[in-house]
C-alpha cells in the first residue's frame, strides 16, 4: 500500500516546493510514475486509442515530479536550484540521481525538521 499512499501523497503535494521528502516517499512516487508511464506507452504501441495518454500523463505529473524532487533535495540539505542541472542531459543527471539516493539529514535543517522514515 505504500506505493499508492506515496503516489497520491506526491500528487496532493504537487505545489509544495518547501519542506522535505524522504527517500521512500520519493522512490515510491517515482516507481508509480514509471509503472503508469510504461502502461500508457505499451497501450499506445499496441495501437490503442489511448496512445496519446502517455504524453498527457507525462505533462500532468511534470509539476508533481519537480516538486517532490525539490523536497528530496531539501531532505539532504541541498537547494532546489540543483534540479535544473539534472534536467538537461549532462553528466549532472547522475549527480542528481546520486543525491536522490542519499540518506536524509537526521537533524533539522533550513528546510524543516527530519521526516519519520
Amino acid at each position: 500500500m505504500r506505493l499508492v499512499e506515496n503516489y497520491i501523497g506526491g500528487l496532493l503535494k504537487y505545489a509544495h516546493f518547501h519542506g522535505r521528502a524522504s527517500r521512500p516517499e520519493y522512490w515510491w512516487f517515482a516507481a508509480a510514475n514509471l509503472m503508469l508511464g510504461a502502461i500508457f506507452w505499451i497501450l499506445g504501441n499496441l495501437g490503442s486509442p489511448v496512445g496519446s495518454l502517455s504524453l498527457i500523463y507525462a505533462i500532468a505529473v511534470l509539476v508533481p515530479n519537480l516538486s517532490i524532487t525539490v523536497r528530496r533535495l531539501h531532505d539532504i540539505g541541498r537547494s532546489g536550484w540543483w534540479l535544473p542541472l539534472g534536467i538537461v542531459p549532462t553528466p549532472f543527471v547522475f549527480l542528481i540521481l546520486f543525491f536522490m539516493c542519499q540518506r536524509g539529514q537526521i537533524e533539522t535543517n533550513r528546510y524543516g525538521p527530519p521526516l519519520e522514515q
